[in-house]
């Protein structure tokens, strides 16, 4: 990568236009990212979690990311908000001291992030060491394979994980399966069920169990189709996923 790459990527979420396409208010389940019958299943897939202001009331807005290594994460870039504490969950049942345990603040001068159009959505971040136990969230919850190859044959059969709202302060892990429906450019168009807060939930191929995309919009309602960014056709996404795993070596 030349430095003038190199400076431009670290730039990005300065110059991006971030337009909230996808609110993200955990209230109820809304129909329009539901395509068909509902067959979101419960998970616990440690490496899935949610990120959203600190400090803020239950009404807040969050979406979901998901670990790619130690310390970074991914997510949509319309998100770009709520960047500041990510968290965890677990079967544990909670204590304050348990629940805190699995917190993570992002390291703010590490977001990269970009949301110009549906399919350059996307936001790299690194996140710091639990406060408590001063361990990395990879560490803790594990991370997932990211496909990065261009030339990767694109998926039919796909799956994604995503938080869902229960009630109060409580979230939990679900999964749904679907089917890449076609690609347009660095867009994937796939029904998979999806709902407020699955922005920025990743898409797994399900023959290789590696990410090849980030959820960012419904729209099952109208066009019979939601919408993820195709992370191996966006140039500055994959080095922004380099770099960060890169960076994580330094700390």
């Amino acid at each position: 990568m030349t430095y003038k790459e190199s400076a431009l990527l670290s730039g990005l979420v300065f110059a991006a236009a971030f337009i909230n396409l996808e609110p993200t208010y955990g209230r109820p389940p809304q129909s329009l990212s539901i395509c068909g019958s509902d067959d979101r299943r419960v998970e616990t897939f440690s490496p899935v979690g949610i990120v959203r202001e600190m400090n803020k009331s239950d009404e807040a807005s969050y979406c979901t990311l998901t670990l790619v290594s130690d310390s970074c994460a991914v997510s949509a870039g319309h998100c770009l908000h709520v960047f500041e504490e990510a968290e965890f969950f677990s079967s544990a049942t909670g204590t304050e001291s348990q629940v805190s345990s699995f917190k993570y603040s992002v390291a703010q001068g590490s977001v990269r992030a970009l949301q110009s159009r549906i399919g350059n959505d996307w936001a790299v971040m690194r996140l710091m060491p639990n406060h408590r136990s001063g361990l990395l969230p990879g560490k803790v919850h594990g991370f997932v394979e990211v496909e990065l190859n261009s030339q990767h044959e694109t998926p039919r059969e796909i799956y994604a994980f995503s938080a869902r709202k229960l009630h109060e302060n409580q979230f939990e892990i679900v999964s749904a399966e679907g089917a890449v429906l076609w690609t347009q450019g660095n867009t994937l168009f796939h029904d998979v069920d999806t709902d407020r807060g699955s922005s920025g939930s990743l898409i797994f191929d399900a023959l290789t169990n590696r990410a090849v995309g980030i959820h960012t919009h419904g729209g099952c309602d109208t066009m019979k189709n939601n919408k993820a960014t195709f992370i191996s056709q966006v140039p500055f996404l994959v080095r922004a996923i380099e770099m960060c795993r890169a960076e994580e070596k330094l700390f």
